[in-house]
Order: C-alpha cells, then structure tokens, then sequence
C-alpha cells in the first residue's frame, strides 16, 4: 500500500510539474518579453497613459511588426515521449484600422521555439516569419492567424479570415471570419453562421484548444459580449507531435501594412495538462 502511495504521489508531483497556468486581465508589462514594434497600448487620448492592451503595432512605423510573449518557457510535452500536452488558451482582440485606406495585416496567436525576432517580417508575414524560412519544417511554429488582408502568394481565402498555420504563412485550413449560433426552428436545432469583420475596432473573444487524446485541434471565435459558440469554426489536422518541441514560448504577434492598424490583445488565459 505505501509503495503505491509513493507511486501516485511521484506521478502527481511529475504531473504537476509541467502544468501552467495564468490568466492577464489586463497588461501592465509583467511577464512579457516585448519585440520589435510590441509594446503596452497606448490610451486613445495621447500621452504617456497605457490603455492595459498589448499592442502589436505602432500606429507610427509604417510595416510595423512586434511580438508579445509570456516570460516563461512553457512545457508543451514530456521528454520520453512525441506527443503534445493537452492545453487550451483564450483572449480578447481587437484590429482598428487608423485610416480610411486600410492595408492590413491582422495577428496571430503563436507558440515559437525561441525569445528571437530576427526570422519575423511585417506586411503579410504577419510577425511570424519572412521570405527566407517561410515553409521550412525546421521554424517549429504553430500559429492561430486572424487575417485582415487577402495575400495572394499565401493563398488566403479572402481579406477577413481565421487560419492554423504550421511552419509556413500558408494557412492548413482556413474559413471566413465569424461564429456560428444553434437556433430553434421548430422542434429541429438549426445552425446558423454569423460573419464579423475582424478589423472593425470591435472587440472578439477566441478559443484555442488542443486535445492529445484525439490529437484535435480546435479554433473558436464571438464577439466579446457572445458566450462560447458550442460549435467551433476551425478544427485543424492532427500534425503538432513533430512541430511542438518540450518547452516553448506562447504570444501574440501583429504587423500592418502602409496604413497604420492597431493589433491589440486585451485579455488574455492559458492552460495546459497532460
């Protein structure tokens, strides 16, 4: 009985160990790494005051790129085995153009091997990556994109979409930007799909989330005052086992084109669990 007891006790304290979890309200700078044009957004009304936003871009720098990522290196598996942790993560965004000629680009959710911005570029590569290692299997990137502009040499589907990218800026699987919502008609529930237009300045709330058990990757997506749709609008292809490495970094990154465009995450969870 006391060797089964220490067994368990072992296998909690394993466990435990590569559980994370936190949970930003708001930003005030702690706990982030800020590259390039990433920085604490600031307040509508000028100054030196911060909105609590983590902001991408700056309305200033045409092409301007950032990225915005947790401090701490976060274990997506265990080293005696290929396949990933389970984790789910959620935030608050918003995309608001600052000219009437808007030129994109959106942002990403992200999980990237290392605390570096010198493989990122702005314009289309959103941040992530640039012409020189985009699509290489060794770039170990999983992103989650949220596109406010159709490139065509990446093969986007429109200029206001949601897309899972591994190691390349060309979208796995891709759909228009919106959610869907389960509605009576009669004595059938009917789905019906709602589209946004992600870089309205309007606030949207999304839901990534991984399951080992069925390797399944999920993306949701509402507008912030909108519960959790019960049906997701992206379920991606079971590819993380080679692109996830033990321990790697989670964020945000954002660029925009010649129009100045605000990327800004305004809340933001993050859990994981094997």
């Amino acid at each position: 009985m006391q060797i089964h007891k220490l067994c368990f006790l072992v296998l909690f304290l394993a466990n435990a160990a590569f559980a994370v979890k936190f949970n930003f309200n708001t930003f005030n700078g702690d706990n982030l790494f800020f590259l390039g044009g990433a920085e604490l957004g600031p307040a509508a009304k000028g100054g030196i005051e911060r909105s609590g936003a983590l902001s991408m871009t700056r309305d200033e720098t045409p092409f301007s790129y950032g990225k915005g990522l947790y401090m701490n290196q976060i274990p997506f598996k265990a080293s005696n085995t290929s396949s990933p942790f389970s984790f789910e993560t959620s935030f608050t965004f918003s995309i608001t153009p600052r000219t009437k000629r808007v030129s994109g680009q959106g942002l990403a959710f992200v999980i990237v091997p290392e605390v570096d911005n010198s493989g990122s570029s702005g314009g289309g590569f959103l941040g992530i990556l640039n012409k020189t290692n985009n699509g290489k299997a060794e770039n170990h990137i999983f992103a989650v994109e949220f596109d406010t502009f159709q490139n065509n040499e990446f093969g986007d589907i429109n200029g206001n979409h949601v897309g899972i990218n591994i190691n390349s800026m060309t979208s796995l699987v891709a759909e228009k930007a919106g959610y869907w919502v389960q509605t009576l008609v009669g004595k059938r529930k009917v789905w019906s799909f709602k589209d946004v237009n992600l870089n309205s300045g309007e606030r949207f709330k999304a839901w990534v989330e991984f399951r080992n058990k069925d390797s399944r990757i999920t993306v949701t997506l509402a507008p912030e005052n909108v519960k959790k749709p019960k049906k997701p609008l992206l379920q991606g292809p079971r590819v993380l086992n080679d692109v996830l490495l033990q321990n790697m970094f989670a964020g945000f990154t954002g660029s925009m084109g010649r129009a100045a465009e605000r990327h800004d995450i305004w809340s933001w969870s993050f859990e994981n669990a094997n």
